[in-house]
């Protein structure tokens, strides 16, 4: 075989030199955006040539038997990986064992870096003909570019080392590499950041070369930029009329002169956080990322399309767990797993994505390196902060500690409702911080606050009544378990046929497709002249951007109290509206599991009953029912610290994580992905993995384990029992929870 038709590549066709060229080329790109931010000479010229020898491997005759007949001929598959490695170590062994940060970022820059990285025993076979051709251009490369002699030396030895046999490289490996450098625990905190930087910069450079992708060109914009945005879509919305009428806000303003500075903002709902958290990120440099992260894909889905006006959706990534399904959805038929996974590395200029996905870089899980990496002096936006659990709070306040030590990360922290405790504890944690409060809406009251002794049930004579007087009503109830809303669901659902109401259920247990669709329909009835009840879970707090008339709300926390209020009245221009509270249930104690919480917050609203309360009043009802309550003593919260850095220590703060299954970002609302097993024949035997994820949908762990279910199918989805419908979701009966039972491939 010709040195020249070494391929790298098949689809289309690349040598090794000619991408490892272009790889070379990228880095280049990497190096002038990133070296003033790590001018480590030495970092460089190791990155440099682990771009240079990160494909060396594939030189072996095994890997292009393979590659030529795309894996189809029979014989040894090698891991490309484990040769482009163990030439580098044998040039230069001393070295790599005192710094083998950038050997472990070659070894593991296609699969996860775990001790069983590489056991397979193949029959090597490594042609010398076909290394010295690349190697005298690889000298080259190196010389020309740093003007300093190729510091490999006895290359001659290295390659008689590949020769060996390939247990005794594999024993090399093991006993050399692997176990003196990670099983010996010699990697340490600081190794990890050195790590992060040595595997970024290849996996950008070889992915950009790979896929001959642009590297992103950076956005910057000013006030009067995002200005101009702004009053494009308030016009196009029809909420101006001329752009003389628009004029910012004044804690909008706030975020704007503070925008090199980390923010805590508190305002009320709807009076522009997202605009006002844009106009902080301004102050970025143009390669710095800006990251949007929230607590529900719906809006995370709503702040991806607000932001691709803003900045052209080309430079706007949307990660979650649907993300890549919602893409499609949206006409987007071109988006691929690829172009997704370079989303989920936060490669965009900005990326819109649920916070689960930045806490995960924290336990060594998802191209970790990566999201950290792009988080350097990036522009982080937490939105909704205190609607957290006290584990999962913890996670983010480790994250926040982490990225603003080792990368220089700012945050602009916002939320409705902020407990002063709450605020303190973030103030502690970002250290040099602005409170921006807007007190421009503090006095505004939007609804009447009654509080009642019965049940949310009672309220059937009353509900008839309501659309008696007002047929155009638009009236939300939310509880706090799916199952409560379906049982209401029916008891209204033939009132409104009756009546020619429109009535939805909405909750989590809807498959993806239908989900969305009801959410498509939740802001058709609002709009509608018609009259209609939305009967809704907590998904509805955050969720949606929907202003009704009158609110029934079985009791919760007070800041998840204060959210349901905000879907009423929520542009403030409606008289008389109201919102009642009604006792909770027993099992939402075991839903909200903040001691006394959930009475306190009864309390203190019966103390407010037939009052009209505004933001200002609001804002100190949530101190006082948090009054007692010190959350860094809470069990969970210590749990999600020690989590935080025993994952990283466990692993040697550089390996990758060996599955999730331990580590849950949420905690309480660990789920697993299903789908009903009312479309079990109709995809059993499909392979269209794109088609299954939208009739997926998440039910928790607990509730999974006590129902029928299938084995896994090929693509490793599980069909649960339960009865199923587009009206109500997924439902659960006794008969479901029998022994395991499945239908074969024959379906």
């Amino acid at each position: 075989m010709k040195y020249d038709k070494i391929l790298a590549k098949s689809e289309p066709e690349e040598t090794l030199l000619e991408h490892t060229i272009n790889a070379i080329d990228v880095w280049r790109q990497v190096k002038r955006q990133y070296f003033s931010y790590y001018p480590d000479v030495q970092f460089w010229k190791e990155s440099f040539l682990a771009i240079l020898f990160h494909d060396f491997g594939k030189v072996s005759s095994n890997f292009q038997r393979q590659i030529r007949y795309k894996g189809k001929m029979p014989g040894n598959y090698l891991r490309h990986e484990f040769i482009s490695g163990l030439f580098l170590y044998a040039n230069d062994p001393t070295k790599y064992r005192e710094s083998p940060h950038s050997l472990f970022a070659v070894f593991a820059h296609h699969k996860a870096l775990r001790s069983d990285l590489f056991t397979k025993v193949v029959d090597l076979e490594i042609l010398e003909d076909n290394i010295l051709p690349f190697l005298s251009e690889a000298k080259e490369m190196y010389e020309q570019e740093w003007k300093e002699s190729f510091p490999f030396a006895k290359i001659e030895r290295a390659i008689e080392f590949l020769k060996k046999d390939y247990h005794f490289l594999l024993k090399q490996y093991q006993n050399g590499i692997r176990d003196f450098m990670l099983t010996d625990s010699r990697m340490k905190p600081q190794d990890r950041r050195l790590y992060i930087w040595h595997k970024a910069v290849l996996h950008e450079s070889d992915w950009a070369a790979s896929g001959h992708t642009a590297l992103p060109k950076g956005i910057l914009y000013d006030k009067d930029t995002l200005t101009g945005k702004v009053v494009e879509k308030l016009l196009k919305e029809k909420k101006v009329v001329t752009p003389s009428e628009f004029k910012w806000r004044k804690f909008q303003e706030a975020s704007w002169k503070q925008r090199e500075e980390n923010i805590i903002a508190i305002a009320p709902t709807g009076s522009g956080k997202t605009e006002a958290s844009l106009l902080w990120a301004s102050g970025k440099k143009p390669e710095n990322r800006i990251i949007y992260l929230l607590p529900t894909r719906v809006t995370s889905n709503a702040i991806f399309k607000r932001l691709g006006e803003y900045f052209q959706e080309d430079n706007v990534a949307l990660v979650h767990s649907s993300a890549l399904f919602f893409r499609k959805d949206e006409g987007d038929r071109d988006f691929d797993k690829k172009k997704y996974l370079w989303d989920k590395t936060f490669f965009k200029n900005v990326t819109v994505c649920t916070v689960d996905q930045m806490l995960t870089q924290g336990f060594n899980l998802g191209h970790w390196e990566l999201k950290t990496f792009h988080a350097l002096e990036a522009r982080v936006i937490i939105d909704e902060i205190h609607l957290y659990t006290p584990y999962t709070l913890a996670l983010i306040i480790r994250t926040i500690e982490y990225l603003k030590e080792n990368f220089s990360t700012k945050f602009y922290l916002m939320t409705a409702t902020m407990p002063s405790k709450l605020k303190a504890l973030l103030q502690k944690t970002l250290g040099e911080v602005q409170v921006i409060e807007d007190t421009e809406l503090l006095s505004r009251a939007r609804n009447f606050i009654e509080v009642r002794d019965e049940q949310i049930e009672s309220l059937e004579g009353e509900v008839k009544e309501q659309f008696d007087n007002k047929p155009n009503l638009k009236l939300l109830i939310v509880v706090n378990t799916v199952d409560r809303a379906i049982q209401l669901y029916d008891t209204y659902k033939d009132f409104s046929k009756r009546r020619g109401l429109n009535i939805i259920c909405y909750h989590s247990r809807f498959i993806q497709k239908d989900r969305k669709e009801k959410e498509a329909n939740i802001f058709k009835l609002e709009k509608s002249e018609k009259g209609g009840i939305l009967i809704a879970t907590q998904v509805v707090e955050v969720s949606l951007d929907i202003d009704f008339d009158l609110l029934y709300s079985e009791n919760a926390p007070i800041d998840a109290i204060i959210q349901r209020a905000g879907r009423v009245n929520r542009k403030g221009g409606k008289s008389e509206t109201k919102m009642v509270v009604f006792p909770h249930s027993d099992i939402s104690e075991k839903i909200y599991d903040v001691p006394g919480i959930l009475k306190n917050t009864l309390s203190v609203l019966r103390a407010h009953n037939k009052k009209r309360l505004t933001e200002k009043d609001f804002i100190e009802l949530v101190d006082q029912v948090y009054q007692d309550y010190e959350i860094e003593k809470e069990e969970n919260y210590q749990k999600g610290l020690f989590k935080y850095g025993d994952i990283q220590s466990d692993h040697r703060y550089i390996m990758d994580l060996n599955t999730d299954e331990r580590i849950f970002t949420r905690e309480g609302l660990d789920s697993v992905t299903v789908i009903p097993d009312k479309f079990q024949e109709e995809l059993w035997n499909s392979d269209n993995l794109e088609e299954k994820e939208k009739y997926t949908l998440s039910i928790r762990r607990k509730r999974f384990f006590t129902l029928r279910s299938s084995p896994k199918d090929e693509q490793g989805h599980i069909f649960v029992a339960g009865k199923y419908s587009i009206e109500k979701g997924l439902e659960f009966s006794p008969d479901d929870r029998q022994a395991v039972s499945h239908k074969s491939k024959s379906v």
